[in-house]
């Protein structure tokens, strides 16, 4: 993500290009997921850190027993961009391959 600049997003396009587990608010697309205990927690965080290194581009993660929340924006670009939506792609990955459900 990080080899060419982020392509800017409107809202109506970042909604349209991720799942329903991911909202709108306040300039960032925001998902919750409940892996239902802190160690599976932690290891989706550790898996979507990960892939956020590999992408530099990183969520802000909120992790409580029992639910994870990752939001995204692109803060050098002050809006939504592309590596936000494929991010939240990524995550929703993340999130189906360790059999974690939405919030």
């Amino acid at each position: 993500m990080s080899a060419h600049r982020p392509e800017p997003l409107t809202d109506s396009d970042a909604d349209a290009q991720t799942s329903a587990a991911w909202t709108l608010d306040n300039g960032m697309i925001v998902a919750t997921y409940r892996p239902g205990n802190m160690v599976r927690g932690l290891a989706m965080v550790t898996a979507v850190v990960a892939a956020a290194e590999e992408a530099n581009h990183h969520p802000d993660i909120d992790l409580r027993y029992p639910t994870v929340t990752y939001q995204l924006t692109t803060h050098s670009e002050n809006q939504l961009t592309s590596y936000d939506v494929a991010l939240a792609q990524r995550i929703d990955e993340i999130a189906a391959e360790q059999d974690i459900p939405t919030a």
